[in-house]
């Protein structure tokens, strides 16, 4: 029996993936079952052949188009049988990722349906990865305060309940997972683990921040050339998970009130530079509509593109 299936899945990662999966190798001790899974999302820059000839014992799924994050996950999960489910982006590395801990942690509290370690920028500051949910009366909250007071719960040295952990590293109960179901694949990128996790909640499952295993983040590497369009795509996540969770009315307060923080943080960020305050006046204008392609019409094209056997880049 498989303990722990590891899914990793893979854009273009290259140096990243590797360092990844070379870290995760070394965490690996023979005292618990574990299979390395990475869905290779299509990459251009020979990710899969150097995954294959530098560790021929991790399970390589090539797959000739481009999918969503939960999309890609939900082919590892259903394509594995292992107890718990560690997905992680393929940017994240530890020095010891502490895989018997953590698959014991779960072994100890049955009801834990989902647990995310700690996670730290490559230059060691902690990176923020468990909120409360964004429902409309949070988004209202942490208008005075620009969102920085109140809705962040990554914090402490202890383990603690929270209501949703960041998807580049989550570890996941199958059990839980075949009573809620697998993730939203409407979503494309952004807000799936958030949908997740309140479907965990309401069936009466926990979700744990576990700051006793450290994970380094890579955050947003795989969009990083186009900042636009990952806003965009994070303002059609959220939503879309607004008017999945919430009324009418509901949906558009919360996204106002999270677009004046955007725009407060615009206001106040001069020292930060015209890039910085650029995004944040898209982010605040998305809280109204979102008019530009997001990074799933990125992938649309790519898959467009190679059907037509058109090898050129979009951008």
């Amino acid at each position: 029996m498989i303990d722990l299936t590891v899914s990793i899945v893979n854009t273009d990662g290259g140096e990243l993936l590797l360092a990844c999966l070379d870290s995760l190798e070394r965490s690996l001790t023979g005292d618990i079952a574990v299979e390395l899974v990475v869905l290779d999302n299509a990459s251009e820059d020979g990710s899969a052949e150097a995954v294959r000839r530098r560790f021929p014992n991790v399970r390589l799924i090539e797959q000739p188009f481009r999918a969503g994050f939960p999309a890609n996950h939900n082919t590892v999960i259903r394509a594995t049988t292992g107890r718990y489910v560690l997905v992680l982006n393929e940017d994240t590395a530890s020095d010891d990722w502490e895989l018997q801990r953590l698959v014991a942690e779960l072994d100890r509290h049955p009801r834990i349906g989902a647990l995310g370690p700690r996670l730290v920028y490559p230059g060691g500051r902690q990176q923020a990865s468990a909120w409360h949910f964004p429902s409309p009366f949070v988004s209202l909250l942490g208008v005075p305060t620009l969102g920085q007071v109140g809705i962040r719960q990554s914090s402490g040295k202890r383990p603690r309940t929270v209501d949703w952990i960041i998807g580049a590293a989550m570890l996941l109960r199958r059990a839980a997972l075949d009573e809620v179901g697998l993730f939203d694949e409407s979503f494309f990128i952004y807000f799936e683990e958030v949908d997740l996790c309140l479907r965990l909640h309401r069936a009466g499952w926990t979700v744990l921040y576990f700051p006793g295993v450290t994970v380094i983040h890579h955050e947003s590497q795989f969009s990083a050339d186009v900042p636009e369009r990952r806003i965009n795509e994070m303002w059609q996540g959220r939503h879309r998970y607004w008017r999945k969770h919430h009324t009418r009315s509901g949906a558009r307060i919360a996204a106002l009130a999270t677009g004046a923080q955007y725009l407060g943080a615009a206001t106040f960020g001069f020292v930060r530079g015209p890039a910085y305050r650029d995004g944040m006046r898209l982010h605040a204008r998305n809280a109204w509509r979102v008019d530009g392609p997001g990074l799933r019409e990125l992938a649309e094209e790519w898959n467009e593109r190679a059907r037509s056997g058109d090898s050129r880049t979009v951008a």
